[in-house]
């Protein structure tokens, strides 16, 4: 396989693997819908093809949480295995690594989900031995449960199951599905014959089969020599690999698939190699039914690459980021997002002082990266009557209205507008624009008593501050 073809297999592995994971559910959820038809919603009166007894499927229907008794979150590490091509052209996993890895973490008792990855290059101790290396080995060497107790010690959390899926995951699921509408806005061409890639894509809304919906969310390059598309790079591919997710959640949830729900569970079951029971798949499956794609919280952890004394490169997580996404994502304490949102502050107000004021009242509640700026041109004008606030794309798609809550502006004009990369795919880092208005004002004006940050930070009085 080309080098290239390598770089596009690894980077879309992620955002497949995730593609795959709410598919399989969504499958599941189906064959839920399909049992409630037959015999009324809440009830399980016999058993189906589907599940292994009435009892079963009563459980699951009335009692979902029983499947994790005394648990109000559950963590499931999901992993994507890199493969090799045999010289006849035959997939093996032998001594595969974990090509990507991401835990996949439930609340179950506010049906709330969210998924961390960890780069599969992450510097890791490997546990039950005295090898540092990338984290993806720890499956290499030990299978799952070395692959957990690695993650369990570089994150300091607990896995409590796993989740193995194939390379055909994808191509199998969209096949057992029918197909999948799509909206193909503009043409991809790739070709590595070596690399089992052929991408021949036009633009229109098509139907594709299981082979061309995986070029369509795999593709990030033309041919070499070949006209670049706007369909280049990995944000664009990422929007892709979403709209792949959206039309798999639409199809699977369409009449036309209803009585096909226990062929889509053996697909989705076949998929994957997990210690999670069959049923407990179905309990995730009927807590998340009503979930959608969008309501899933993603993260990817941060750091930077680094070569090793021997040459290999390899990736260290800036650890107080870490820590603060597995607070916010894994242990679901919402406010440790507050540590990834970098804001900063701009008064619009005829009182001197606020936004110096606004600051200290962001940090004292958890925001480490605050900045205090002067009114720049176009954010508005002095006696602007609402606060506004810009989110350029931060970790947290909340994190505008939390803000607007910390501040007391309830009324505050919210905007979530990721910024797109340039022609060279590179995009500044994103942050929280907040431009106060008379409403904070007023708030101030009304609070008492002044929060004693505050006040140490102001001397006793609002400066003569932006």
């Amino acid at each position: 396989m080309s080098p290239r073809a390598i770089l596009i297999l690894k980077r879309t592995g992620l955002a497949l693997l995730i593609v795959l994971v709410i598919a399989a559910f969504v499958a599941m959820g189906v064959a839920l819908r399909l049992l409630r038809h037959r015999t009324g919603e809440g009830t399980a009166e016999g058993p189906t093809n589907i599940f292994t007894a009435a009892a079963d499927a009563r459980q699951i229907i009335e009692h979902p949480e029983d499947g994790f008794p005394g648990q109000s979150r559950v963590n499931i590490l999901c992993m994507g295995l890199d493969d090799n091509w045999t010289d006849r052209d035959e997939v093996y996993t032998a001594q595969a690594r974990s090509d990507t890895l991401f835990i996949l973490s439930l609340d179950l008792a506010n049906r709330k989900a969210a998924m961390l990855s960890i780069p599969r290059d992450t510097y890791a101790h490997i546990v039950g031995t005295d090898w540092h290396f990338k984290v993806n080995a720890a499956y290499q060497t030990g299978g799952p449960a070395r692959a957990i107790a690695t993650v369990d010690e570089l994150l300091g959390v607990h896995c409590d199951h796993y989740i193995v899926l194939n390379i055909n995951a994808t191509r199998d699921m969209v096949n057992a599905l029918g197909g999948v509408d799509v909206d193909v806005k503009h043409a991809m061409h790739y070709h590595d014959t070596w690399g089992h890639l052929s991408i021949d894509l036009e633009p229109g809304f098509q139907h594709l089969d299981g082979d061309q919906a995986v070029g369509f969310a795999r593709y990030r390059h033309p041919d070499a020599g070949a006209p670049s598309s706007p369909e280049d790079g990995d944000d664009r591919r990422m929007e892709r690999q979403h709209d792949l997710l959206k039309a798999m959640v639409a199809k699977a949830k369409d009449s036309a698939n209803f009585m096909q729900a226990p062929h889509l569970v053996d697909v989705a079951m076949s998929a994957v190699r997990t210690d999670l029971t069959r049923t407990q798949l179905f309990d995730i499956a009927e807590m998340y039914r009503h979930v959608t794609a969008d309501d899933i919280r993603t993260a990817s952890l941060p750091g930077e690459d680094f070569r090793g004394p021997k040459g290999a490169w390899f990736f260290r997580l800036y650890p107080n980021q870490a820590k603060a996404y597995v607070d916010w994502l894994i242990r679901g304490r919402d406010d440790a997002a507050r540590a990834l949102t970098p804001v900063t502050v701009e008064n619009a107000t005829s009182k001197d002082g606020l936004a110096v004021y606004a600051a200290a009242q962001l940090q004292d509640v958890g925001y480490t990266d605050v900045r205090v700026m002067k009114l720049q041109k176009g954010d508005g004008v002095l006696g602007a009557p609402a606060t506004s606030i810009r989110d350029t794309g931060v970790p947290d798609p909340d994190a505008g209205k939390t803000l607007a809550s910390v501040l007391g502006v309830p009324s505050a004009v919210v905007v979530r507008q990721p910024v797109a990369p340039n022609h060279l795919g590179w995009k500044p880092p994103a942050t929280v624009k907040v431009v106060l208005g008379d409403d904070y004002k007023l708030e101030v004006e009304n609070a008492q008593p002044v929060p004693p940050n505050v006040a140490s930070t102001t001397s006793g009085s609002l400066a003569r501050t932006p």
